[in-house]
């Protein structure tokens, strides 16, 4: 098995299709392309030995503002394993791997909304309760701006700051 991490921009064509295709069997209301909302910067990958596509986490790279201090972030989102190859440990693996990347890369917390959060807390993820307020988009639309609390909020701080409570402030979409 390799995990590699590609910018979007550089994936060819058939492997966004592989990536539309695990991201429609893992969410079944997913739209039949790679992304949902908007492209996001990089993908970390999962692919065995004969390039089949075992898992998926589509990342966006950018600031936010947490209650009083500026933070940057890796936004997690369409985080997938195939169904075949769940429960076998794959998924922490990606996240160790972008754990990594996030770590040279000097990020300072990774965040993600999580409806199930059990598997991100076995993974040292924290659930908060901040007040939020991104850019809602609807469609291939925006329809303004959004303040309000966001069940599942999930974050791993990686760096010496530590996360506040307060308005979070994502500058731009919700992941």
């Amino acid at each position: 098995m390799t995990i590699t991490h590609t910018p979007d921009y550089l994936l060819p064509s058939l492997q966004r299709a592989r990536i539309a295709d695990l991201l429609q069997i893992s969410f079944p209301q997913y739209p039949p392309r790679s992304h949902f909302r908007q492209i996001p910067h990089f993908r970390i990958l999962a692919h065995d030995s004969q390039g089949t596509l075992l898992g998926h986490i589509a990342v966006e790279h950018r600031m936010i503002h947490n209650a009083g201090q500026v933070l940057r972030i890796f936004g997690l989102a369409d985080v997938c394993i195939h169904p075949d190859y769940q429960n076998k440990g794959l998924g922490t693996k990606l996240l160790n791997f972008l754990e990594t990347v996030a770590r040279e890369a000097q990020i300072e917390a990774l965040l993600l909304i999580a409806p199930e959060p059990e598997f991100y807390l076995k993974n040292d993820f924290l659930a908060v309760e901040n007040d939020c307020k991104w850019l809602f988009l609807q469609g291939d639309q925006t329809l303004g701006v959004l303040n309000r609390k966001v069940g599942g909020l999930m974050v791993k701080m990686l760096g010496d700051k530590g996360w506040r409570e307060g308005q979070l402030d994502l500058l731009g979409h919700i992941f």
